[in-house]
């Protein structure tokens, strides 16, 4: 199957996304739904860059694993199924977002090996637990979400990443990212503005609370 992902956003002279998204603020990430895979160019260039795959439920991990992404590749967004937590973890994936305890005791109960873990916004920290490891927050806006929610979206995780500090949870990175369910191509003047708000929302929410800028990776495609 092929969408018009790929044409919508990677157009000449520009190789990639992410390339992209660098020229506009050099120091955030790119990362892709797996929805997105459907489309054979947006698969390439995610396997020959080794860019960061968001999955977000059992049809995504499926996708992953059926077009042979790298399980170090992948972020998987814990959900209301422990099997899906369990299939994750005997995948290999080994970075997770976490909405609720049960999602950290979930991944206790099946990890082997050290396990990194963003925070969702109802999760403000979470117990020290062995081979789990908080490395980041995770936030998101709407499926159809504007330069402004993704600005929003990125202030309201570094005031997350204050109160993180002052409660012993260190997080010096965020993952933000679109709905579940959600594959919408964008244009790239579009994804150029998204990237413009969220660096000047970091600029000051930064000076703000008084933080170092956190590692950002964002998931709008």
């Amino acid at each position: 199957m092929t969408t018009t992902f790929a044409a919508d956003l990677v157009v000449a002279p520009y190789s990639d996304p992410g390339h992209r998204m660098r020229r506009v603020a050099p120091d955030v990430g790119c990362a892709v739904s797996a929805r997105a895979l459907v489309d054979r160019d947006v698969l390439l260039w995610v396997q020959r860059s080794a860019t960061t795959v968001l999955v977000l439920d059992d049809t995504g991990l499926d996708l992953v694993q059926s077009v042979s992404v790298r399980p170090n590749q992948v972020v998987f967004r814990a959900g209301d199924c422990p099997d899906s937590i369990r299939r994750a973890v005997h995948h290999g994936i080994t970075r997770f977002i976490v909405g609720r305890q049960e999602h950290v005791d979930h991944l206790v109960e099946y990890a082997r090996r050290t396990t990194f873990v963003y925070l969702g916004p109802d999760l403000p920290s979470v117990s020290p637990t062995r081979r789990i490891v908080v490395v980041g927050l995770h936030a998101d806006t709407g499926p159809c979400g504007n330069s402004a929610d993704w600005a929003n979206a990125a202030e309201h995780a570094l005031c997350r990443t204050a109160q993180a500090r002052t409660l012993g949870t260190p997080a010096h990175r965020i993952v933000l990212s679109r709905s579940a369910g959600t594959v919408v191509p964008l244009s790239v003047e579009r994804l150029d503005s998204i990237v413009r708000a969220v660096d000047e929302a970091l600029r000051q929410g930064c000076a703000r609370w008084r933080l170092a800028r956190p590692a950002v990776t964002i998931a709008a495609l």
